[in-house]
């Protein structure tokens, strides 16, 4: 199954509401949903939840199981019943943080995957630990992880194994790897054609540097398995690494209610700063403190005070504070060189 359509009638902060997963008429491998906080991310994830169906306010969703595209109302009618729980319990859900959760689900999955290669495909568990290091590495070749498992203890427990050959249980691993592994990593274990994939915040405990390679690793299980995520976000990483068909942004209308909007270019190879300032709004990118400073700069300069002690001693505070460097600083100082030019000119 793969979401095209979602319609609420009235819920919350969504009124008259629609979003789509589509690009044309095909839904979409990979859509990521971004905006402010209180916006209903969460809240729209949990209304494409099965188990909320019955619970649902009035709504229809629509997919397409198997290239036909059936519409399901919400709560599902009596009659549409069984062919919509056949369809959404393709449906997994992958909640944010919760590191103890990430450890049990990741001991929980690799101990079902080895004991299916050991009892159904008859080979011995040292080839099944081999298989998931390989996979480990594989997949994950871009994160540079500075573990690799080793296998299973006599207690049913994994055992993983740093660079000094320190070996360890699942919890000493950090917060990032534990989540990284534990959402990642089933999905190329079992067969995931035709799932749903509802993805909270994935970018919760991996650095900024593994968040920028999350989608690319997603778009290989999309190819290879025909599957669809679904991600709420505020990753400015994520956001530059998805396209602009694949960006969802939910905003306030003029009534409070929430609409959906598509972006009009970009993001995909943004720059972080780009997509903070045009994607996400952020209005400032320092701590208000700085921002406010480097502004008083900008007003001096446009009053024609930039050759005051003043205006001197607060330059040379912020390049002790900042670096000479700095890309705004730089702006500044160039701009006064510019003045100074045409008052002699």
């Amino acid at each position: 199954m793969k979401l095209k359509h979602i319609h609420i009638d009235d819920y919350k902060l969504f009124h008259d509401f629609d979003i789509d997963f589509c690009k044309g008429n095909e839904p979409l491998g990979i859509i990521v949903i971004t905006g402010v906080n209180g916006n209903g991310k969460s809240t729209l994830l949990d209304y494409i939840k099965p188990k909320q169906a019955a619970k649902n306010p009035a709504g229809k969703i629509s997919v397409e199981v198997e290239g036909t595209g059936q519409i399901f109302e919400v709560p599902p009618r009596l009659t549409q019943w069984t062919a919509y729980q056949e369809a959404f319990r393709s449906v997994l859900y992958f909640s944010p943080g919760n590191t103890g959760k990430a450890s049990q689900q990741l001991e929980k999955e690799i101990l079902k995957y080895v004991d299916r290669f050991v009892y159904v495909e008859g080979k011995t568990s040292f080839e099944a630990y081999r298989e998931i290091q390989a996979l480990i590495d594989t997949i994950f070749a871009d994160f540079h992880l500075q573990v690799r498992f080793k296998g299973i203890d006599a207690d049913k427990h994994l055992v993983f194994i740093n660079p000094n050959n320190e070996e360890f249980g699942v919890e000493g691993l950090s917060d990032g790897e534990k989540q990284l592994l534990a959402k990642v990593l089933p999905l190329f274990f079992a067969d995931m054609k035709g799932r749903v994939v509802l993805m909270d915040e994935p970018e919760s405990s991996l650095h900024p540097s593994w968040q920028s390679y999350l989608l690319p690793v997603l778009r290989r299980c999309v190819e290879s398995q025909d599957c669809q995520f679904i991600l709420t976000t505020h990753s400015p990483q994520i956001i530059a690494a998805a396209y602009k068909e694949e960006i969802r942004i939910l905003t306030r209308r003029e009534d409070g209610h929430v609409q959906t909007e598509h972006c009009g270019e970009g993001p995909y190879g943004w720059t972080v700063e780009r997509v903070l300032d045009e994607i996400q709004k952020v209005p400032m990118q320092r701590v208000p403190e700085i921002e406010n400073r480097l502004e008083e700069l900008r007003k001096k300069i446009r009053l024609g005070q930039h050759e005051t002690g003043e205006f001197t001693k607060e330059m040379k505070g912020l390049e002790a504070l900042l670096g000479f460097s700095d890309p705004d600083l730089t702006l500044i100082r160039l701009e006064v060189a510019r003045r100074k030019k045409g008052k002699k000119a």
